[in-house]
């Protein structure tokens, strides 16, 4: 019996082919990673933001320590795990009243006044210069509420400027 060429060639080959792979090595992978807590930032419009007080007159302080007061709110926006952000104030407190932001315009006797809820003193602890908002649909809004005020001294017409830094923290 006469037995192919051709179909007894190409068994011989592969059965040396398998042998090749046979001779393979294994190795272990090893992998590392992080989960990280979420965050949050101030957003865009209320990282450098100026707040315009609504002109007042000398006047308008005969009768009262304020005036002018504006509405406004700052928000940071989170990732879904965070819970509350923690809005910390700080600016420089005025030397004729240290509860006060103070005013580097020219109108004398007046300065800043800042509140939430309650006033966010210019000389206070952190505690009392800060509010912790909880966050809803991952975001933290924190009402405010600005004004002139009277400091103690003679009130002159002019204007009122003053810088209050925010910075936030989060859990």
């Amino acid at each position: 019996m006469k037995l192919p060429k051709l179909p007894l060639t190409l068994a011989l080959t592969a059965s040396l082919c398998t042998l090749n792979a046979m001779a393979a090595t294994t190795g272990t992978l090893t992998f590392a990673g992080v989960v990280n807590a979420g965050t949050c930032n101030l957003i865009a419009g209320d990282v450098n933001r100026t707040i315009t007080l609504p002109p007042v007159k000398v006047s308008d302080f005969d009768t009262a320590d304020s005036a002018g007061e504006h509405d406004f709110e700052l928000a940071a926006d989170c990732d879904s795990d965070v819970k509350n952000v923690i809005f910390l104030f700080a600016g420089t407190p005025s030397t004729d009243n240290p509860a006060l932001f103070a005013n580097t315009g020219t109108s004398a006797g007046t300065a800043l006044g800042l509140s939430s809820g309650q006033a966010l003193p210019a000389n206070g602890t952190p505690v009392q210069r800060s509010r912790t908002i909880a966050t809803s649909n991952k975001k933290a809004v924190v009402p405010l509420k600005a004004a002139y005020h009277k400091t103690g001294k003679a009130i002159t017409h002019g204007t009122l400027a003053s810088a209050v830094t925010v910075s936030i923290t989060y859990n």
